[in-house]
């Protein structure tokens, strides 16, 4: 089986365990949930390994360890309810993957591009440092000990957000907007993870959060790969 092929396969194995979850979200199906939830990254990146068209490089690298690292925190935060202290060792893990994914942007960029900063990026970098400033603002009070591990994530994914705004007009438009509808998606999934668990619990939590974040993921999977096609055809 060629890699076309495998690729192909891997696509449909996570849009089938992305089903799968987001009933089991509605429906309380716990089994449904347990057996589908790992296998959203496990699928996501064979998917992505195997779409490449170039060959491996340190981009490839960053965005493995970013999904492997987002992998382990969903296996964690799957058992947060029966282990005590693993909510905190998920969001490490979640922290790492949003680090990668940081780097990643980065590395994603055509660095030989100089690009003044619109006001199209101005005002989003803007809504993001004062998004960021609010949420914990509204949550202080009640996190408690989980105050300084809860402030350092909330830093480090508005970063992420930051740096893919700091895309624009460096990559092709397709990638940019791709990458930056993924991470405000993965902001979103994560500020109901917080307003849920700390403030105020939402309707249908778990699926509100799982579908923000399987469309981030998959977002960012695709943009970075729409990356590396332009690149290529540039060469």
């Amino acid at each position: 089986m060629n890699k076309s092929n495998i690729s192909r396969f891997a696509l449909y194995g996570f849009y089938a365990v992305s089903i799968v979850n987001l009933y089991a979200q509605v429906m309380k199906v716990e089994m449904a949930d347990f057996i589908s939830k790992p296998l959203l990254m496990a699928t996501l990146l064979i998917y992505y390994l195997t779409s490449r068209k170039t060959a491996n490089s340190t981009l490839t690298w960053l965005v493995t360890v970013a999904l492997v690292f987002s992998w382990i925190g969903d296996v964690l935060l799957m058992f947060q309810q029966r282990v005590e202290n693993l909510f905190i060792f998920g969001l490490g893990a979640f922290l790492v993957a949003q680090v990668f994914y940081i780097i990643a942007y980065r590395n994603a960029t055509d660095r030989e591009v100089q690009v003044p900063v619109s006001k199209f990026v101005a005002f989003r970098l803007v809504f993001l440092i004062v998004y960021g400033g609010g949420l914990l603002y509204i949550l202080h009070e009640r996190l408690g000990d989980m105050l300084i591990p809860v402030a350092a994530y909330t830093a480090v994914i508005i970063t992420m957000g930051i740096s893919a705004i700091l895309r624009k007009g460096k990559t092709s438009d397709s990638s940019f907007v791709l990458v930056y509808s993924g991470a405000l998606l993965f902001i979103m999934s994560d500020s109901m993870i917080a307003i849920n668990r700390f403030s105020h619990p939402l309707v249908q939590p778990g699926l509100l959060i799982i579908a923000t974040y399987i469309g981030a993921q998959f977002l960012i999977v695709k943009g970075l790969l729409a990356h590396e096609e332009a690149m290529e055809s540039e060469e």
